[in-house]
Protein backbone atom coordinates (compact mmCIF):
# COMPACT_ATOMS: atom_id res chain seq x y z
CA UNK A 1 0.00 0.00 0.00
CA UNK A 2 1.43 3.42 -1.01
CA UNK A 3 1.15 6.21 1.27
CA UNK A 4 -2.26 7.76 -0.59
CA UNK A 5 -4.03 4.57 -0.08
CA UNK A 6 -3.16 3.83 3.64
CA UNK A 7 -4.74 7.53 4.19
CA UNK A 8 -7.87 6.72 2.26
CA UNK A 9 -8.12 3.13 4.31
CA UNK A 10 -7.16 5.50 7.37
CA UNK A 11 -9.85 7.85 6.68
CA UNK A 12 -12.45 5.35 5.93
CA UNK A 13 -11.46 3.40 8.97
CA UNK A 14 -12.19 6.47 11.20
CA UNK A 15 -15.66 7.40 10.14
CA UNK A 16 -16.58 4.09 10.03
CA UNK A 17 -15.54 3.76 14.15
CA UNK A 18 -17.34 7.01 14.40
CA UNK A 19 -20.72 5.53 12.92
CA UNK A 20 -20.61 2.47 15.07
CA UNK A 21 -19.89 5.07 17.97
CA UNK A 22 -22.69 6.91 16.89
CA UNK A 23 -24.84 3.85 16.46
CA UNK A 24 -24.15 2.70 20.04
CA UNK A 25 -25.16 5.96 21.48
CA UNK A 26 -28.37 6.32 19.72
CA UNK A 27 -29.51 2.28 20.62
CA UNK A 28 -28.38 3.32 24.30
CA UNK A 29 -30.58 6.37 23.86
CA UNK A 30 -33.29 4.76 22.10
CA UNK A 31 -33.85 2.30 24.51
CA UNK A 32 -33.32 4.08 27.56
CA UNK A 33 -35.51 7.39 26.69
CA UNK A 34 -37.82 5.49 23.81
CA UNK A 35 -38.42 1.93 25.74
CA UNK A 36 -38.29 3.57 29.33
CA UNK A 37 -35.84 0.44 29.62
CA UNK A 38 -33.24 0.58 32.67
CA UNK A 39 -29.36 0.79 32.55
CA UNK A 40 -29.17 -2.84 33.66
CA UNK A 41 -31.45 -3.49 30.21
CA UNK A 42 -28.50 -2.81 27.91
CA UNK A 43 -25.32 -2.50 30.49
CA UNK A 44 -22.91 -4.11 27.97
CA UNK A 45 -23.47 -1.42 25.48
CA UNK A 46 -23.27 1.25 27.94
CA UNK A 47 -19.99 -0.51 29.33
CA UNK A 48 -18.44 -0.82 25.63
CA UNK A 49 -19.50 2.83 24.97
CA UNK A 50 -17.81 4.18 28.12
CA UNK A 51 -14.47 2.58 27.93
CA UNK A 52 -14.50 3.13 24.34
CA UNK A 53 -14.71 7.26 24.57
CA UNK A 54 -12.10 6.84 27.45
CA UNK A 55 -9.56 5.28 25.70
CA UNK A 56 -10.14 6.24 22.38
CA UNK A 57 -9.52 10.07 23.44
CA UNK A 58 -6.73 8.65 25.22
CA UNK A 59 -5.37 6.93 22.33
CA UNK A 60 -5.68 10.17 20.32
CA UNK A 61 -3.61 12.72 22.55
CA UNK A 62 -1.17 9.79 23.02
CA UNK A 63 -0.49 9.34 19.39
CA UNK A 64 -0.66 13.21 18.77
CA UNK A 65 -4.14 13.24 16.50
CA UNK A 66 -5.40 15.62 19.18
CA UNK A 67 -3.11 18.10 19.40
CA UNK A 68 -2.58 19.34 22.81
CA UNK A 69 -1.07 22.35 22.93
CA UNK A 70 0.36 24.02 26.42
CA UNK A 71 -3.26 24.71 27.91
CA UNK A 72 -3.11 26.76 30.63
CA UNK A 73 -4.46 26.01 33.95
CA UNK A 74 -7.67 28.81 33.43
CA UNK A 75 -8.30 26.33 30.21
CA UNK A 76 -8.52 23.21 31.96
CA UNK A 77 -10.51 24.56 34.94
CA UNK A 78 -13.16 25.95 32.01
CA UNK A 79 -13.34 22.89 30.13
CA UNK A 80 -13.88 21.00 34.10
CA UNK A 81 -16.62 23.39 34.65
CA UNK A 82 -18.34 22.77 30.84
CA UNK A 83 -18.13 19.27 31.29
CA UNK A 84 -19.96 19.11 34.82
CA UNK A 85 -22.82 21.64 33.59
CA UNK A 86 -23.43 19.46 30.70
CA UNK A 87 -23.13 16.13 33.09
CA UNK A 88 -25.47 17.96 35.73
CA UNK A 89 -28.15 19.25 33.20
CA UNK A 90 -28.02 15.83 31.60
CA UNK A 91 -29.02 14.11 34.99
CA UNK A 92 -31.57 16.75 35.87
CA UNK A 93 -33.47 15.67 32.89
CA UNK A 94 -33.07 12.91 32.57
CA UNK A 95 -34.10 12.17 36.12
CA UNK A 96 -36.83 14.86 37.19
CA UNK A 97 -37.83 14.93 34.02
CA UNK A 98 -38.25 12.18 31.09
CA UNK A 99 -38.19 9.58 34.20
CA UNK A 100 -40.17 11.89 36.02
CA UNK A 101 -38.16 10.30 39.58
CA UNK A 102 -38.43 13.42 41.30
CA UNK A 103 -35.09 13.37 42.69
CA UNK A 104 -34.52 15.10 46.55
CA UNK A 105 -32.08 17.84 47.20
CA UNK A 106 -29.77 14.73 48.89
CA UNK A 107 -30.17 12.44 45.83
CA UNK A 108 -30.07 15.13 43.72
CA UNK A 109 -26.40 16.10 45.24
CA UNK A 110 -25.04 13.03 45.66
CA UNK A 111 -25.42 11.89 41.72
CA UNK A 112 -23.39 15.41 41.47
CA UNK A 113 -20.71 14.41 43.74
CA UNK A 114 -20.33 11.65 41.30
CA UNK A 115 -20.21 14.08 38.23
CA UNK A 116 -17.63 16.56 39.82
CA UNK A 117 -15.52 12.99 41.01
CA UNK A 118 -16.28 10.93 37.55
CA UNK A 119 -15.22 14.00 35.16
CA UNK A 120 -11.99 14.80 36.89
CA UNK A 121 -10.99 11.34 36.70
CA UNK A 122 -11.19 11.75 33.20
CA UNK A 123 -9.77 14.77 32.95
CA UNK A 124 -6.47 13.72 34.75
CA UNK A 125 -6.42 10.75 33.19
CA UNK A 126 -7.11 12.75 29.70
CA UNK A 127 -4.03 14.94 30.59
CA UNK A 128 -1.92 12.29 31.57
CA UNK A 129 -2.01 10.57 28.27
CA UNK A 130 -1.53 13.84 26.33
CA UNK A 131 1.76 14.31 28.53
CA UNK A 132 2.75 10.77 28.12
CA UNK A 133 2.21 11.32 24.33
CA UNK A 134 3.91 14.96 24.28
CA UNK A 135 7.01 13.08 25.61
CA UNK A 136 7.14 10.29 23.25
CA UNK A 137 6.82 12.20 20.34
CA UNK A 138 9.52 14.47 21.67
CA UNK A 139 11.46 11.61 22.19
CA UNK A 140 11.21 10.29 18.93
CA UNK A 141 12.28 13.62 17.13
CA UNK A 142 15.31 13.69 19.49
CA UNK A 143 16.39 10.36 18.21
Amino acid sequence: MDERNKQIALKVIAMMYFFTFISLLGIMFYKQFTLGKTVADFEAVAMLVTVNAIFLISALLFFGALPIRRLKFKNIIVLYIVFVLMGSIFTYVKYNIVQKANLSVEQLAGKLFIIFTLTALLMGFWMLFSYLGKRKIEKELNE
